[in-house]
């Protein structure tokens, strides 16, 4: 089909941060949210809901559910047991917005803003089949001796919210990330992967991931395992069991993405590498970690940029599939280069690619990127993402890399909807 335009002010980061869905199929209505750049320097982004048709995806409302204090707080979407519309607001370092609605066309059903925090960022947000919400999300701590950590809460139906596990804990004071993804598979199992992505000395613009682990629940978040055995919390570099890692080499970094959940209830996920090969698709069997070599499978694609925006889900037929934003070999290099555009792989549930297509027109003025597709729903596995995939992308440039002054930057890009 050909895109849609939702939005020609979307923030540089409009479609960023894909650890929850931001597209939902409710009732007869597609529900999508993006973030909208501020009128002015400084100023409030602003979290928007799109409601579309649910079989076309023309545009027919938009609403606006919150405001945040820079480009990364869009917001993560799910749907309950109860078809009510559950909406969490990404802070930065701040309260999480929980909102909620029955009839989330009718912009007056939304609850009043439900404050989550305190230094919150990038919730990742699930609900189990007794609509217990649970939530994966990074805590800032100040002061010289303390860490980042990943934490984890949930609430039951009526109840509140529970004191935080802390599930990961930073080797060192100062920035980290875990770009961390929080999934329930077939079984009713909670799965969240992580990396330790750091710098020693606390400066951002210096950080390497090391490492990267999976861990799993199988009681609903009351106790976790890693590789089949049971781990101490917080997990740490130290603790881990990785399957990949990169610890021996002080230059060397790695970079995970989101992961879906197969049919045998284990994790897939596109990992780059420090050096050849460049791109891994990991995925877990019976028999422990897998990978398949992408840079082999498809030589004219360059994949040697780290941090490389992916997005990833699963059909009905138990295929994978890969949103990728890169570019041709030779075409230029950058995570937000102007020649990347987006790609779309498949594998078949043993590991095989069996798909690849170029999703957008080369356009060398602005990149196509920060993909975020519809996620595979296991309490609907006969319709989930029935009849392809919805998927949104932002098609611009940034205003900056690690520099926190360009997080409230102005400048607009487009934000677009399409389908596989």
């Amino acid at each position: 089909m050909e895109p849609i335009l939702l939005s020609s002010v979307g923030s540089d980061r409009a479609t960023a941060y894909n650890f929850s869905n931001k597209i939902l199929r409710h009732r007869d209505r597609l529900l999508v949210s993006w973030l909208e750049a501020p009128a002015t320097r400084g100023g409030s982004t602003c979290i928007q809901l799109g409601l579309c048709d649910a079989d076309s995806g023309q545009l027919q409302e938009t609403q606006t559910l919150g405001e945040g204090r820079d480009n990364h707080c869009g917001a993560s979407m799910l749907s309950d047991g109860e078809d009510r519309v559950h909406v969490f607001i990404g802070a930065h370092h701040g309260d999480f917005l929980h909102r909620w609605s029955d009839d989330p066309a009718d912009a007056a059903s939304w609850s009043a803003a439900e404050a989550i925090g305190p230094r919150h960022s990038y919730p990742a947000v699930v609900v189990d089949e007794e609509r217990t919400l649970h939530v994966a999300y990074r805590e800032k701590y100040e002061g010289p001796d303390q860490t980042w950590q990943l934490e984890y809460v949930r609430q039951a139906p009526g109840g509140g919210w529970s004191a935080p596990t802390v599930l990961a804990k930073c080797p060192v004071p100062g920035y980290s990330h875990f770009m961390h993804s929080l999934s329930i598979g077939p079984t009713g199992t909670l799965h969240i992967t992580l990396q330790f992505h750091f710098a020693v000395g606390g400066n951002a613009r210096q950080g390497k991931t090391k490492m990267a682990t999976h861990l799993r629940s199988d009681d609903g978040g009351d106790h976790w395992t890693s590789e089949g055995q049971p781990c101490d919390l917080p997990v740490t570099i130290e603790n881990a069991r990785p399957f990949v890692s990169c610890i021996d080499d002080d230059e060397a970094s790695i970079r995970i993405g989101t992961h879906v959940v197969d049919a045998h209830d284990q994790p897939w996920l596109y990992c780059s590498m420090p050096e050849s090969p460049h791109a891994l698709m990991w995925h877990r069997t019976s028999s422990g970690w897998q990978s398949v070599d992408l840079d082999a499978a498809l030589p004219r694609l360059n994949f040697a940029i780290q941090g490389r925006s992916t997005a990833t889900s699963r059909d009905t037929d138990g295929r994978i599939h890969l949103l990728i934003s890169t570019q041709a070999a030779g075409a230029g290099e950058g995570w937000y280069h102007p020649a990347n555009e987006l790609h779309h792989i498949t594998f078949t549930p043993d590991g095989r690619i069996d798909g690849h297509q170029q999703l957008t027109q080369d356009d060398p003025a602005q990149a196509r990127w920060l993909p975020s597709i519809e996620y595979w729903n296991w309490a609907h596995a006969d319709s989930s993402c029935a009849d392809g995939h919805w998927f949104t992308y932002t098609s611009g440039l940034s205003a900056g890399w690690m520099n926190a002054a360009d997080y409230k930057d102005t400048l607009c890009t487009q934000v677009w909807l399409s389908r596989l």
